[in-house]
């Protein structure tokens, strides 16, 4: 008697242990939550003793990633002769940091990173730096150069001295007038537009805005455009004794895009913006290497236009090497993908617009998802480790009992088996599907 009261408890318990055991794998290791992972983007790296690099961080729940402000990070490289850099930086709202990490010596090889967080040690990512070099600085510009529709007896180049323009705010237009191969001094070039400003003594004709300007010894003229839209047409006439050339074309207007003032002999780096926006994702580069990155915090003027600056105190690599021609590209998002990202050129002639849009490094996001993912398997086999203890055992029992009542009683019993296995099958389903992401 003792012995049936105790199979019968043993039968009613194994269930209630077994749901046990089920749910805290469901809600626990199982659940589905979010985790976090970080990507590193720069620029190429052999051949160089310093690496400018801007972490992003990401939360990723149920396949949709979102920005994550993780706070301070730490980030380890180590190149293939070993040569160490460590770097410390604090993520924003915007989950983005840029890191300088100086290798006291050139490095060679691959690179081997990993990124933690530092309030618990959490390794956002790990492996070995990829991206293709040959990538950096493929994104489209603008040359400097103006393609247009010229006539005439003399010949007319137009180019935007920095390769663009940003609505609304003033750039050069450089116009070069040539007798033949000779550059034709004094000849009068007159600039109509009806959608910018000029800068200088301009007559109006209706919506039809002029200046004239007498060309230098070198046949140069420049005209300071503001324009007023997106797409500003301009008309060139250019007059000299018994000759007379036009030029008509459309000048480079990128909407929405940041202007970096050109004058970057101040203490700052001057940014503004059409719109309002609360911060300037901004990255110093040259054909070979970024150089520098960082965020710039914005705010609204008296204009409604946005407008930050930075100290050039801070940016030492910008008068490194200065007759290297380097780009600041501007863009209002840490990756680099708005339509408005542009890469402004320093130099002191006229030089293209270039654009040098961060390479993905390497990304810490599959890592992570494995992680999650065998977190969420293991739970799996706990479960079913458990439902199929359950299933087994109250089988048995069910045997034993039916043992004790005769052979008629089988046939009763093969049906109650079967429904528990059946039961637990269901809960199992359930779990596979809860624990699945």
């Amino acid at each position: 008697m003792a012995v049936m009261q105790a199979a019968r408890a043993l039968l009613l318990a194994v269930p209630s242990i077994a749901m046990a055991v089920v749910g805290f794998a469901m809600f626990g290791p199982g659940a589905v939550q979010p985790y976090d992972a970080a990507r590193i983007r720069g620029g190429p790296t052999l051949g160089l003793r310093r690496l400018s690099w801007r972490i992003t961080v990401l939360q990723r729940f149920r396949g949709i990633d979102s920005t994550r402000n993780i706070g301070k990070i730490a980030v380890r490289a180590r190149d293939a002769n070993g040569r160490e850099a460590i770097a410390h930086g604090r993520t924003g709202s915007d989950g983005a940091c840029d890191l300088a990490l100086d290798f006291f010596g050139e490095i060679s090889g691959s690179i081997y990173a990993v990124v933690t967080a530092e309030s618990n040690g959490a390794v956002l990512a790990e492996g070995i730096l990829e991206g293709n070099p040959a990538e950096w600085g493929r994104a489209a510009g603008h040359a400097a150069r103006l393609v247009g529709h010229s006539s005439g007896d003399l010949a007319i180049e137009v180019a935007a001295r920095r390769g663009v323009f940003a609505a609304p705010f003033r750039d050069d237009l450089v116009v070069k007038v040539r007798d033949g191969d000779t550059p034709l001094r004094g000849a009068r070039v007159t600039l109509r537009t009806d959608a910018a400003n000029l800068q200088g003594e301009a007559t109006w004709n209706g919506p039809e805005t002029s200046v004239t300007i007498l060309s230098s010894e070198s046949g140069e003229v420049a005209f300071g455009v503001a324009p007023n839209m997106h797409t500003v047409e301009v008309d060139i006439d250019v007059t000299a004794p018994d000759r007379h050339a036009a030029w008509r074309g459309t000048l480079p207007v990128v909407p929405g895009a940041f202007w970096l003032d050109p004058n970057l002999g101040n203490a700052f780096i001057h940014v503004m913006s059409p719109v309002p926006r609360e911060v300037a994702y901004v990255t110093l580069a040259t054909p070979t290497a970024r150089l520098w990155g960082s965020d710039i915090p914005l705010a609204a003027d008296t204009n409604g236009f946005a407008r930050g600056q930075i100290d050039v105190a801070g940016v030492a690599s910008l008068k490194e090497n200065p007759h290297e021609p380097k780009w600041i590209t501007i863009s209002s998002d840490p990756l680099q993908t708005s339509a408005g990202t542009v890469g402004w050129p320093i130099c002191a002639g006229i030089c293209d617009e270039r654009p040098f849009r961060d390479l993905l490094l390497l990304d810490g996001a599959p890592a992570a998802e494995k992680r999650d993912q065998d977190r969420r398997y293991r739970a799996r086999g706990l479960a079913a480790v458990a439902l199929g203890a359950a299933a087994v055992l109250e089988g048995i029992f069910l045997a034993h009992g039916a043992q004790a009542r005769g052979v008629r009683a089988w046939a009763w019993t093969i049906i109650s088996i079967a429904t528990v296995a059946l039961a637990f099958a269901a809960i199992g389903v359930v779990v596979m599907w809860k624990t699945g992401g």
